[in-house]
Parts: C-alpha cells; sequence; structure tokens
C-alpha cells in the first residue's frame, strides 16, 4: 500500500524556486493499478522517483507498506526498493557488456540469492518473457522490443 499526503517537492536554481510538486495526495491499494499521466513538466517524474525511494520529499508524507519512508537512512531505503520497486526506462538501462541473463541475473545478486536459486528466477524470468532463445546475446544484438522485455525481466518478481 502507498499513501502520500501533502507531498512537495522544490528545486532550486539561481534565480528562483521550482515547484514540483505542491501538496500532492494519493494513495494506492495492493494490487490496485494506476497510471501517473499528465502534460510535460508537471511532476510526473519527481513524483515517481519518491515513490521509488531515489529521492525525498521536501514536505509530507510516504508511507509505504505501513512504513513512513523519510524516517528511513539510506541503506534501509535501498533495501526497500531492491525487494519492492521495479523501473523501466525509456532507455532500457541495460548493461552491453553482460548477456541478456546476465542483465536479468543481476539485480538478484545484490540480495543475496544464491546461484542456484538465481539461476532458476532468471530462467523463469526469460521463459515469461518469450526471450529464453536470447539469453545469451547481449542488448545491442537484440530489437527494441526484446531489450524492453529484458528490461522488464531484471524488475521484481
Amino acid at each position: 500500500m502507498i499513501k502520500v499526503s501533502d507531498i512537495e517537492k522544490f528545486y532550486h536554481t539561481e534565480e528562483l524556486e521550482i515547484t514540483a510538486l505542491n501538496k500532492m495526495s494519493i494513495e494506492v491499494e495492493g494490487g490496485e493499478f494506476v497510471a501517473i499521466m499528465g502534460p510535460s513538466g508537471c511532476g510526473k517524474s519527481p513524483l515517481l522517483n519518491i515513490l521509488g525511494f531515489l529521492d525525498d520529499a521536501d514536505h509530507g508524507s510516504y508511507v509505504f507498506n505501513g512504513v513512513e519512508v523519510s524516517r528511513l537512512n539510506e541503506r534501509k531505503r535501498a533495501d526497500l526498493r531492491k525487494q519492492n520497486v521495479g523501473f523501466l526506462f525509456q532507455n532500457f538501462n541495460l548493461i552491453d557488456d553482460l548477456t541478456v541473463f546476465e542483465n536479468v541475473e543481476l539485480p538478484m545478486i545484490y540480495t543475496g540469492l544464491p546461484a542456484s536459486v538465481r539461476a532458476k528466477r532468471t530462467d523463469d524470468m526469460l521463459d515469461r518473457m518469450h526471450i529464453t532463445d536470447r539469453r545469451k546475446s547481449y542488448p545491442q544484438q537484440l530489437s527494441g522490443g526484446q531489450q524492453q522485455r529484458v528490461a522488464l525481466a531484471t524488475g521484481p518478481d
């Protein structure tokens, strides 16, 4: 469950203060699907960076699964992010020197899973994304759609 209450985010330049989020509130229940949409410059990216534990709100409250995120240190936020959040960027952010299998497996290494468990989960994810036949390929050898599926496969189960 995500509950954001009255969050504010500001960016400062030498000349002005930019309000990216102004007392924004949203609540998302477990299993609910939500799309964040709006025109360029309306605050979508700052909101998603806060929701993904990449940035802090300047004011307000963010509760994730009953935990107030602003009270967590960077290490605990990183652990929460590793276990619960996946990002799908426009440019995929795959590592060119790693194979498809290695790109999908990499985030699991940081969670401390044993190699045998990582291999099974990686194979399962590649199968679910219909890219098992490309497991030894490198990102530059894939189509855009295949790269997108690899990027999706790197997220949490």
